[in-house]
């Protein structure tokens, strides 16, 4: 079962991002995929560790390049970066501390911060350096 399906609006254009993009997409499934058909709460807490762990290796790949072409918005998307790292970092150890029911309210809010944050911020980067790259190329 599927909280998100991937397709074509989700692309900024760079294809790496993209690509992290789909696995995060594809992370979010399969929490909601254990959360809907009660998978033991371990399942869910390895899935949350890694989309935790992915999501730092992403937001560092986006900010890299945000640096490298010199994005003018790179100072709110890494502050948007580090919110969203630090509730889901709070939520995670919640849930590891016994507070072990996954709830819709945390897969609405991953839902809506990812597709709200690719639609809007990443798109925005990605415009930016599809056309820096242009005039650079």
């Amino acid at each position: 079962m599927y909280l998100i399906t991937w397709n074509a609006r989700y692309a900024i254009g760079i294809e790496e991002i993209d690509d992290h993009h789909r696995h995060l997409v594809a992370l979010l499934n399969t929490i909601y995929d254990d959360f809907v058909n009660q998978a033991p709460n371990r399942n869910l807490a390895n899935v949350f560790a890694e989309l935790a762990s992915y999501t730092q290796y992403h937001f560092s790949a986006e900010e890299s390049l945000m640096r490298a072409y010199g994005y003018p918005g790179y100072g709110l998307h890494k502050v948007r970066h580090d919110q969203f790292v630090e509730r889901l970092e709070t939520m995670r150890e919640q849930f590891c501390n016994g507070r072990r029911q996954m709830s819709f309210d945390l897969l609405t809010f991953l839902n809506t911060w990812l597709l709200s944050h690719i639609l809007d911020a990443d798109a925005d980067m990605g415009r930016f350096i599809a056309s820096n790259h242009r005039m650079t190329a």
